[in-house]
């Protein structure tokens, strides 16, 4: 399905709680090299230290709920960054690992500076949150990770980015990774300005995805989304999707909804 406003209230309180998706309101005023060399990371929340679009004010609280996630679970964040979702997560007593290259293209238009290093930073807010999330600087497809070993593996806002090839080998990997009754959590970014709405193919961000052939050859069960708000699934309703704007959670920057999925391992 399609994130829709206004955000239900757990949503609102859980973004509340974590000061999801920017940071806590002292971060707000500050750079992001001003929060990295903040004495105190732990006052700016653990969502402060990663450029957010403002689709992720729904699909943080929109991941954590679907996840369903558990004291003592495995949970695979994939291109995580130093997003705030797997410290969430460890501080609520997951095992959780984040497998992300750090230097993937992923089309944002604005480089994070290259003072900042994803493995300095990832170690830094670690340690300030007294976590133990094992960050793998390389690809999922070569991150050498047992498969069957994951509760959850989330992948939020990565594939809209990636080449077909690359999301295809990435989401296949995945499923292979999960435990039996494991689940795959995944958002996709739906562009407003790109085909079927407009006339391009790809923007400054990414591509839209046909996301029914991507799940189609995965061997996993959808239980949740509505195929009729998932792009490439036969019902796919693109009349429809345009007449629901009104009611949709469009980013406030950009003219971009969130498709989401969750995809069940028999």
């Amino acid at each position: 399905m399609i994130g829709r406003k206004p955000l239900p209230a757990r949503y609102s309180a859980w973004n509340e709680q974590w000061g999801a998706p920017f940071g806590r309101p002292a971060a707000l005023h500050a750079t992001l090299r001003e929060r990295f060399e903040h004495p105190d990371l732990v006052a700016h929340g653990p969502f402060a230290y990663q450029v957010n679009s403002g689709t992720r004010t729904f699909e943080y609280p929109w991941a954590y709920f679907a996840a369903e996630v558990a004291p003592g679970m495995r949970v695979l964040e994939i291109g995580g960054g130093t997003s705030g979702l797997q410290f969430v997560l460890a501080l609520e007593g997951c095992e959780v690992v984040n497998a992300d290259p750090g230097d993937m293209d992923y089309g944002w238009p604005m480089p994070l500076p290259s003072w900042q290093s994803n493995t300095t930073v990832h170690r830094r807010l670690n340690d300030a949150f007294g976590t133990d999330i094992l960050l793998v600087p390389k690809r999922l497809q070569e991150a050498g990770l047992r498969p069957g070993s994951f509760d959850r593996i989330l992948c939020l806002s990565v594939i809209e980015h990636l080449s077909p090839e690359e999301s295809a080998a990435l989401l296949a990997q995945a499923a292979e990774l999960l435990r039996p009754r494991g689940r795959l959590i995944v958002t996709i970014d739906l562009f407003f300005d790109l085909i079927p709405f407009g006339v391009l193919t790809r923007n400054g961000y990414g591509t839209n995805v046909d996301v029914g052939a991507l799940v189609r050859g995965l061997g996993l069960s959808l239980v949740h989304g509505d195929p009729r708000e998932l792009l490439g699934f036969t019902e796919f309703d693109r009349d429809r999707i345009v007449g629901l704007v009104p009611e949709l959670f469009m980013s406030p920057s950009y003219p971009c909804v969130s498709q989401t999925l969750v995809l069940l391992k028999s």
